[in-house]
């Protein structure tokens, strides 16, 4: 790893601050929002109504939090295989930022009111969907970089933490939600990438 600087350690702030951020925002809508369901609606779902917008700015901050991030991250870890870590990190809060730009479609139930027959599918919708679903790949992505990485300088340690990490608190929280009665994909896929991302945003710190 490359010396610090207070700019490096305070971008790597950053990725210690998006996860918490972005997982208790979430976590305080979905139970306040009437209608919404952690059974039958996806936490994207919160983008729309009347107060979708909360949702919509908790996206974009925790993806620009990210992206800075990333940066800090270009900065510290040195060396070829170092290379797209950052890329990879970055693009990932990109997939946030353009999520958080645009509003889901209603599902059945949410937001209230919301029936079978005025659910449809729009391009916004289908677009914040894919862009999802790229973020999952995209981290997926960083965590085989970063533990490239770490194989490389010789850490085979955290070479192995890194890079399974993301099953491993997948399966956990998966197992958990399914304890707890509500859809063990729910708490896994709201969870799993921060605590990815704030454990290498400490680390690094």
């Amino acid at each position: 790893m490359a010396k610090q600087t207070v700019p490096t350690r305070a971008l790597l702030a950053c990725g210690v601050l998006a996860g918490p951020m972005y997982v208790i925002a979430t976590v305080i809508q979905s139970l306040t929002r009437e209608g919404f369901d952690w059974k039958h609606h996806r936490f994207t779902q919160l983008t729309a109504g009347d107060f979708g917008w909360i949702h919509q700015a908790n996206m974009v901050g925790v993806g620009v939090l990210t992206v800075l991030f990333a940066v800090g991250v270009r900065q510290t870890l040195k060396g070829r295989a170092a290379a797209w870590a950052p890329r990879l990190l970055a693009l990932f809060g990109m997939a946030y930022v353009v999520a958080g730009l645009l509003r889901a479609d209603p599902a059945v139930g949410f937001p209230p009111g919301t029936t079978a027959e005025t659910v449809h599918t729009t391009w916004r919708g289908a677009i914040q969907n894919a862009s999802r679903s790229a973020s999952t790949l995209l981290l997926i992505a960083t965590s085989g970089a970063i533990a490239g990485w770490f194989a490389a300088e010789g850490r085979r340690w955290w070479a192995w933490f890194y890079g399974a990490a993301l099953p491993l608190v997948f399966i956990a929280l998966a197992g958990l939600g399914f304890a707890i009665g509500v859809n063990p994909a729910a708490p896994a896929f709201l969870v799993t990438p921060w605590t990815w991302v704030t454990a290498l945003a400490v680390h690094l710190v």
